[in-house]
């Protein structure tokens, strides 16, 4: 039967058409047809098939003579050469791809992978084999809306994939318009209309864990960052491309992002410090230092101590203890005179013989006439920041911080990671909902660029600056800087000029582990503001709620301390704490010398350790030759013998730059010991109260100066004077004091 005839009667039967499972069993029968035939040609070809595709020849081809075997044997050394390169290149390649952060530098490695396809028309980089890598990577290839991908034939194509996907610089107040780009290509892509390349979004970074939870983690994610990217809902951990987003106006660095539950261990640094000596008065009877007002130092004590283990010595500052707790002390009656200085003494608990002077300042309230605030939120979303008691935290504190503003404020919200990028222009905190919305976009990955970031915070603050405003950066971190000027001096620095503009700093800490407090507590010294670290919503309520027109209203700057003890009444004391706000005597009238700054109603205390002239509990022996000649000369000049000391104290109003003096006498009117009262005082009950932190700070650090002042002796002392104790804050430290007496001295591993 010829072709003819068997047409003929093909076209004479009824043949009913094919259903959905012919189809499948056809298609099936291909698929084995094919794959067999695939099998035989693999064993026709002689070594790695590879290998042989290489050399451009196969078993039945090659040639037996003697000089040809030995160029075949150039031909197969050149080619395992090659194959090893192309090996080598494709795997740092992808674990570039993998580590990559596809919020932030996704768009420009896709470009760049996408590029390669282009390029390589004749090379060993087919499309077909890029569209292979692209499903591995994203997902199934079904998730693509284009069928094919399309090739860039000219260079003016490839320009301006390049123009698309570049990542935008942000210079100045520049604004960029490459998100607005993005969003147009996204667009044609999703209806099959563009010409350009559908982008590989390249799989978030993520920490290289040995464990089957983490892999199946790592896999899941590039899936949902491809639907993202692709037009379907985006994951909400991942950023989204929009006009306020950091992802489309902040340029990115590689590295490595550690899991949601990562915890770092042991790379908490602080400043190392020694504790004050006691000081013989005959021979350096004044002391200077600047007030504290700080308190993160408590808070990160408190942390370790719910987590049982005792704090390393440096993080404990006695003053940012004593500070924590707000003091019943006398209020000054006006702002012309921001403060009032209240002076006790009191025999000390932990040394027979010796007396505590408490030194308390109380700050004048503002509470009713609140100024005007141009606030910008600096945000660190570094990798360092992916874990619930940081980004997450930093977030909800932030949020509650905008229920203590005026709707008239002006809110400005900068983060930095990798570089720094403007995530909210400045907004009025009527707009709360706009606020929030950008709060939420805000995910975390990168390395930690943290100059970048203050830098363009003060930017933000100087292009919305009210001089009849709070003009303050609020800077939320870790203080794990790694990226770009990371040395203290030149941070230093820079935020003193800032800080002469009129825009001051303060820093709230997150985290453990890698927690930098030296950084931080650098910053805020030298930006007129304030270092607390958060560990939870509680503190964050505490520092940005109830404590909010201390934390940013100042009511003094450059507040300095300086205490000249009488040495017909005094032979040596200690002050306790503030090691590292020690002042040199000359600097107290210098109004260059920079200082703390006192909020409104913040209290201060500032306790001493003194002996009493014939007390048996002096330290220091007193000199041999010329002190009793000193003392005589002093004597027949005036008698001062009934004062303990002379205080001073030197400030500025905010917007002035000469300081003001109030000076004290500390007199036997200030001795309990010596006065006849009808009914205790009520800041006695508060100094009780400080005695009792100061002795607990003091034993967490060694305990060189306390005696035999126990855990126990300091409960019963707080117990016995926690007073009005509204937020059980004073409650809370009893606790704490409980738990040091089990904690363990090393952080478990």
């Amino acid at each position: 039967m010829d072709d003819a005839q068997l047409k003929k009667i093909l076209d004479n039967t009824d043949v009913p058409a094919a259903d959905d499972n012919a189809r499948k069993r056809a298609v099936n029968m291909a698929i084995a047809e094919f794959k067999e035939s695939q099998k035989e040609n693999e064993k026709t070809s002689q070594g790695i098939p590879f290998l042989s595709r290489l050399m451009g020849k196969t078993n039945t081809q090659q040639r037996r003579d003697p000089m040809e075997k030995a160029r075949n044997k150039r031909f197969v050394y050149g080619g395992m050469a090659t194959a090893m390169a192309v090996v080598l290149i494709a795997g740092v390649s992808f674990n570039q791809l993998e580590n990559y952060d596809a919020g932030v530098g996704g768009n420009k490695t896709a470009a760049h992978l996408n590029k390669v396809q282009f390029k390589t028309d004749g090379d060993s980089l087919s499309n077909s084999t890029f569209s292979n890598i692209s499903q591995n990577i994203t997902g199934t290839r079904e998730q693509t809306p284009l069928k094919t991908r399309e090739k860039v034939e000219t260079k003016q194509q490839l320009a301006e994939v390049d123009a698309i996907y570049a990542e935008p610089r942000i210079a100045g107040n520049e604004r960029q318009d490459a998100p607005a780009a993005v969003a147009s290509i996204e667009e044609s892509i999703s209806t099959g209309t563009s010409s350009l390349p559908v982008p590989i979004n390249p799989p978030a970074r993520g920490r290289l864990n040995k464990t089957k939870e983490s892999k199946m983690v790592a896999a899941k994610r590039p899936m949902e960052m491809a639907q993202g990217i692709m037009g379907g809902a985006a994951p909400a951990s991942s950023p989204t491309f929009s006009d306020d987003n950091v992802a489309s106006r902040m340029i990115g660095v590689p590295d490595i992002m550690p899991p949601p539950d990562y915890k770092d261990v042991g790379r908490d640094k602080f400043e190392d410090f020694k504790i004050n000596p006691i000081k013989s008065v005959a021979q350096e009877p004044v002391s200077t230092f600047s007030v504290d007002v700080d308190t993160a130092s408590y808070s990160f004590v408190r942390r370790q101590l719910n987590s049982g283990v005792l704090p390393q010595k440096d993080a404990v500052r006695v003053e940012e203890l004593i500070n924590y707790f707000d003091y019943n002390y006398p209020m000054p009656e006006a702002k012309s005179e921001p403060f009032k200085a209240t002076v006790t003494l009191t025999p000390s608990p932990w040394a027979e013989g010796k007396k505590l002077m408490h030194i308390g300042i109380k700050g004048y309230d503002i509470q009713e006439e609140k100024p005007k605030s141009n606030i910008v939120f600096l945000l660190d979303v570094s990798g360092s920041m992916n874990s619930q008691d940081k980004l997450p935290l930093v977030k909800n504190s932030m949020k509650m911080l905008l229920d203590s503003l005026n709707p008239d404020d002006t809110i400005a919200i900068a983060v930095y990671a990798g570089a720094a990028g403007t995530v909210l222009d400045p907004t009025k905190v009527s707009e709360k909902s706009k606020i929030i919305a950008a709060l939420d976009r805000l995910s975390a990955g990168g390395s930690t660029a943290g100059a970048a970031g203050i830098n363009l915070a003060y930017q933000l603050a100087e292009q919305n600056f009210d001089d009849e405003a709070v003009n303050r950066v609020i800077l939320a971190t870790d203080g794990d800087f790694n990226v770009g000027i990371t040395n203290q001096e030149e941070l230093k620095d820079f935020v003193e000029r800032k800080r002469e503009k009129g825009i001051f700093l303060s820093v709230l800490g997150f985290g453990q582990g890698n927690y930098n407090d030296h950084m931080m507590q650098t910053l805020a010294q030298n930006g007129n503001g304030v270092a607390a670290y958060i560990d939870s919503l509680n503190e964050a309520r505490k520092v940005l709620v109830d404590e909010a027109t201390s934390t940013l209203f100042p009511i003094a700057k450059d507040v300095k301390l300086q205490v000249e003890f009488n040495p017909e009444a005094v032979a040596e004391y200690r002050l306790v704490g503030y090691e590292t706000r020690a002042l040199k005597r000359e600097d107290f009238n210098n109004d260059k010398v920079d200082a703390g700054d006192i909020g409104a109603g913040h209290t201060v205390t500032a306790i001493y350790e003194i002996t009493p002239v014939g007390s048996q509990s002096v330290s220091v022996d007193p000199l041999r030759y010329s002190a009793a000649e000193k003392v005589e000369t002093h004597k027949a000049d005036t008698d001062f013998s009934g004062e303990y000391a002379f205080l001073k104290i030197r400030y500025k109003l905010p917007k002035e730059s000469k300081s003001k003096l109030i000076t004290t006498p500390i007199t036997r009117d200030n001795d309990m010991e010596h006065v006849q009262f009808i009914r205790q005082p009520t800041h006695l009950n508060e100094f009780n109260f400080a005695t009792a932190v100061a002795g607990f700070a003091q034993i967490l650090k060694g305990g060189q100066h306390t005696g035999d002042l126990s855990y126990d002796d300091i409960i019963s002392l707080a117990n016995g004077s926690k007073g009005k104790d509204n937020f059980g804050y004073r409650a809370e430290f009893v606790q704490m004091v409980r738990l040091a007496k089990s904690a363990s001295t090393i952080q478990p591993r």
